[in-house]
């Protein structure tokens, strides 16, 4: 029994003394690893200042150089067209420049996010944030076409169409915000796409808040054929924008846009009469929208009308940037092949 006893403390003692001897070999190496943690925390933060400063100073610089290029063309000293020129590629990358630098926040994101920084520093993250946004956009334009679809085939239910409504109101106000972010860190959007979308959150509001059956079935197959119309340019638009980036003839922040925005006068030919039809399509919306406000109570005919009105405008902005478009693409084409005959003429 004393032997099993001498044994068994030898082997307790050595169990406890192993443990001090790897309590000390834990304590030193975090004490190393704590040392690097805190060194390396101590250079991020040296270089979070310096990016600061440098930031600031940058911004000084390009304020200066703004100023003095302001000044110059309010004076009437006439510039050569090589200093034009030059002044012009500079106030390009001056402009490509600020893409990166922090700057003020229009009312939207004021409302939304504060005073809060939203211009990405890196290009890779500028370059992820537009691809997130263009997977949203296309799994949420799937979502209207598919509640719509449901809508039409097994209703109208105004339960299914409330949804869809408060969908869409959802949607916009997401893409809005998202395409904000984007034109902050150098994502072209054209005005006007920022403006109809706006215009359709209130639309959408007021039809949620009425939510009559008349125009149900109407509304779920206008939805239904702007998705499919959304869906189409959209795979159409990235095969052209990866086409034109492979040949650096496009940014790398170009993003797919609603209506019809397009590159080549083929995606013209090919887009033009589907975004016609769904633009008639707004059309007779705001004409049925004004003919369903005389048979509306008086309380509700304002919204109603309202909405008819904001039918109308979308369609007559949709409308005049279509005919933009298709003018600028033909004569863009025009140049193109009166320079093409030009040279083919010089080599003969």
């Amino acid at each position: 029994s004393y032997a099993v006893f001498r044994g068994s403390f030898k082997l307790s003692y050595y169990n406890e003394y192993k443990s001090y001897l790897s309590a000390m070999e834990f304590e030193k190496e975090n004490d190393a690893l704590f040392k690097d943690v805190h060194d390396s925390y101590a250079v991020f933060r040296g270089k979070v200042e310096e990016y600061v400063k440098s930031t600031e100073q940058c911004k000084k610089a390009i304020k200066k150089f703004e100023e003095q290029i302001e000044a110059l063309e309010e004076s009437s000293e006439k510039l050569s067209p090589e200093t034009e020129k030059l002044v012009e590629q500079r106030k390009n990358e001056i402009e490509k420049m600020c893409n990166y630098l922090p700057k003020q926040n229009h009312i939207l994101l004021m409302l939304f996010v504060g005073d809060f920084n939203v211009v990405l520093p890196r290009n890779e993250d500028k370059i992820k944030y537009k691809k997130q946004y263009e997977m949203f956009k296309l799994w949420y334009i799937l979502g209207q076409l598919l509640f719509s679809s449901i809508n039409m085939f097994f209703g109208p239910s105004r339960i299914i169409e409330g949804f869809l409504q408060f969908y869409l109101v959802w949607f916009y106000c997401n893409l809005t915000l998202k395409e904000s972010i984007l034109t902050h860190n150098g994502s072209r959007i054209r005005t006007w796409w920022l403006a109809q979308h706006y215009l359709d959150i209130i639309l959408y509001g007021f039809l949620l808040i009425r939510n009559d059956g008349d125009f149900s079935l109407q509304f779920s197959l206008y939805i239904f054929y702007m998705s499919g119309c959304q869906v189409l340019q959209f795979y159409y638009q990235q095969g052209s924008l990866y086409k034109l980036r492979a040949l650096g003839r496009a940014e790398s922040m170009e993003v797919s846009a609603e209506g019809l925005r397009v590159k080549t006068f083929a995606d013209l030919q090919f887009l033009f009469p589907f975004f016609l039809v769904l633009y008639c399509y707004q059309f007779y919306n705001s004409y049925v929208l004004w003919h369903l406000a005389e048979i509306a109570r008086a309380d509700e005919r304002w919204e109603v009308l309202l909405c008819s009105c904001l039918f109308f405008v979308i369609a007559l902005g949709n409308i005049v940037t279509l005919l933009q478009v298709v003018y600028v693409k033909y004569q863009q084409r025009r140049t193109r092949i009166a320079s093409s005959s030009r040279s083919s003429v010089k080599s003969e």
